[in-house]
């Protein structure tokens, strides 16, 4: 038994020698030396050979005997020429040629790590990385010729032939591909964060646990920053998988990171919803010889003045995440004048077999927005209908519908046309989104809608998850004559959705600038906004310039600013704004009550609600700050614009609509000139 143990004790020692290049090429040296020594000492009893001669024998059998050598002699020989051949003539070749392509191995399956300096880090993988490595090379004024480091569980060989098919040979020598777990400290170490320019948190494609994943991630980053001493913070865009979980990190700050990252949360949906709705454009990555970018008609693509009758309907069938999204994004976007004027609200309805179960997670999850908007629920199947527009006389402009049903069920169908028809409906301004998570499906309702919404052009937004191209051509066929589906049009592929630059606009950065000086001086005028502004650096998100306070709540106040800048073309349409010619008084104080109409839906989604009669009181006596409430998410504002008062500081609450307003035109002039200047560099991308 105890011959055994040994034995094994001893195979397990061998096993690990066998397991480590080094060690093997070590333990076959010590072996090679205690062999020819062993022989050597032997040959020492009865030859006449000098120790050289040995050592020729033993790298070169038969180069120094002769004929008049014994035959103890030549025995011995062979034996020491054997060794040496089997020795040095196989293992040291095998060994050696092991080391080699063990060393291609690791280097094709991502285990070899380098020095790395001013690189781009994406930690890993999934299809929305190949537009991000587009990306990053396409942008040399801001990324120059860096690095690209992208990290991953997954094997690298198939990464690497899935992202090498996709990208131009020419920017291929620019990536490296590691193999390592995103939240082990010991492979984030190896990536060199502390020297990265930006860091892309991606997570891993199907993951179980994304979202928790991707914050214990950032967690170890932000300590290896601060263990390395990193002087700067390092910008990292974190994507959220789940829309639930992103929207606590809209409202929540991650104080303990905030002096090593530069945190900037994304959604995939929320990004997709962004683009059809907000850029109004799809840039085809890397496109072909006559190909054209996928353009997307605006929800008021006639403007609605404050005189219009018109009102913008988005219908979304499927309350699927991207549904939501979608639903969502037009709340943030869709105010106009003419609510101010006429008491006209925006419409989104949606449509699903599961409506009423998803009705209720949506009013759960955005419990405030549900008490202060109007919605309706209406069961296809037996005919129930309730809301709650007569609960209480609601000060917002956004109105939503719920509708539980198939969309092919006839009583749908039926509803559809109807929405449809320019002569039942002349002041609907319609468009439909067909969001379903399964593509075939969504193909499938998206072009056996009713007649009556192609014939009266109604654009259909249909989510598309890999290849745009069917819809694309279905939206071309037909030439110069009719053409059916020519307001149809795909989104949502997984290949191309977050825009690194929105991180960093030049729009939202001066609506905080007008911001900052608002705080300071209540009675700002056009002359002492600065149109020449230009983009602002980390630092001065964290605080309020004007004042030196440090703001509460970054992540949330830099959303602010970036839904305010979202909407800003809206508000050029809809008031007719020209880029650098001052408003009228009537202008500002109008789009002054669009602003703050847009702002009370932006809290609300955010999880704020209005104070109470009771809360009201106490700020008004002192008895409570207005910002202690704030920090709990209750805030003073959300209100009808008219019954806006004083702050804590004597500001007129509606003062920072106002200023925002004013300054507008002069915004809109200052960022042309800026996306005039990124034209050349888009020219590049388009060519990536």
């Amino acid at each position: 038994m105890q011959t055994k143990t040994l034995i094994r004790k001893l195979q397990r020692r061998i096993d690990k020698v066998l397991r480590s290049t080094a060690r093997q090429v070590v333990g076959l040296t010590c072996f090679t030396v205690a062999v020819f020594f062993i022989l050597w000492a032997g040959a020492l009893l009865f030859s006449r050979l000098h120790v050289t001669e040995w050592i020729f024998a033993f790298l070169n059998p038969g180069s120094t005997f002769t004929s008049d050598a014994t035959g103890a002699e030549k025995i011995w020989a062979l034996l020491v020429g054997l060794a040496g051949m089997i020795l040095l003539g196989g293992l040291l070749i095998s060994i050696f040629n092991n080391i080699l392509q063990s060393r291609i191995d690791r280097v094709r399956n991502g285990q070899v790590h380098y020095v790395f300096s001013n690189h781009v880090l994406i930690i890993g993988y999934d299809r929305m990385a190949i537009s991000l490595v587009r990306q990053v090379a396409g942008n040399a004024a801001k990324y120059g010729n860096c690095e690209i480091v992208l990290q991953t569980v997954r094997k690298v060989p198939d990464v690497h032939h899935e992202l090498f098919s996709n990208i131009p040979a020419r920017i291929e020598k620019r990536i490296t591909i590691l193999s390592g777990n995103r939240n082990s400290a010991e492979d984030l170490e190896k990536l060199q964060p502390e020297s990265c320019r930006e860091i892309i948190l991606l997570g891993e494609s199907d993951e179980y646990d994304h979202d928790s994943l991707n914050i214990k991630c950032l967690e170890v980053i932000a300590g290896i920053l601060k263990a390395r001493g990193r002087a700067t913070p390092v910008r990292c865009h974190v994507l959220f998988e789940y829309q639930s979980t992103y929207a606590v990190f809209q409202q929540q700050d991650l104080l303990d990171i905030r002096a090593h990252v530069d945190f900037v949360p994304f959604n995939f949906y929320e990004s997709w919803a962004q683009k059809v709705l907000v850029d109004g454009r799809f840039v085809i990555p890397g496109r072909e010889r006559g190909e054209r970018d996928i353009v997307y008609p605006w929800l008021d693509r006639e403007p609605v003045t404050a005189e219009s009758p018109k009102h913008v309907h988005l219908v979304i069938l499927g309350m699927s995440r991207m549904g939501i999204a979608m639903g969502i994004q037009a709340a943030h976007l869709c105010h106009f004048p003419n609510f101010a004027t006429q008491g006209i609200r925006t419409c989104i309805t949606f449509i699903d077999d599961n409506a009423e179960r998803e009705m209720n997670f949506l009013q759960g999850r955005f419990r405030h927005l549900f008490s202060e908007v109007d919605y309706t629920y209406r069961d296809m199947k037996t005919g129930e209908t309730r809301g709650n527009p007569v609960a209480k006389k609601k000060f917002t402009d956004i109105r939503f519908e719920f509708v539980n049903g198939r969309v092919e069920h006839p009583d749908v169908q039926q509803m559809l046309a109807e929405w449809a028809d320019r002569d039942r409906n002349p002041d609907k301004l319609l468009t439909v989104a067909v969001c379903f998570n399964s593509s075939p499906a969504a193909i499938a309702a998206g072009l056996y809608l009713p007649e009556e919404v192609y014939t009266n052009e109604i654009p259909v937004f249909i989510r598309q998850e890999t290849s745009y191209c069917t819809l694309s051509l279905l939206s071309q066929a037909g030439g110069d004559g009719y053409r059916k589906y020519r307001h149809v049009k795909p989104f949502g592929m997984l290949d191309h959705a977050y825009d690194l630059d929105r991180a960093n606009d030049l729009l939202p950065m001066m609506v905080k600038y007008v911001y900052d000086k608002t705080t300071s001086n209540a009675g700002m005028t056009v002359d002492e906004f600065d149109p020449k502004i230009i983009r602002e650096n980390w630092e001065d998100w964290t605080k309020n310039k004007e004042t030196g306070e440090q703001y509460r709540n970054i992540t949330a106040l830099k959303l602010s600013n970036i839904y305010n800048a979202n909407m800003s073309e809206i508000k050029q349409r809809s008031l007719n704004i020209r880029p650098g010619k001052e408003l009228s008084d009537e202008q500002v104080n109008l789009l002054a009550r669009v602003e703050h109409n847009r702002w009370n839906i932006e809290k609300l989604l955010m999880g704020y609600r209005a104070c109470t009669p009771e809360e009201e009181e106490n700020i008004r006596n002192k008895v409570r700050s207005k910002d202690s409430y704030k920090d709990c998410f209750v805030h003073r504002d959300i209100k009808p614009y008219q019954a806006l008062s004083k702050d804590d500081k004597g500001i007129q609450a509606g003062t920072y609509d106002v200023n925002i307003s004013r300054a507008l035109p002069f915004m809109l002039s200052e960022y042309e000139k800026f996306k005039n200047s990124q034209s050349t560099n888009n020219r590049q991308n388009e060519n990536i």
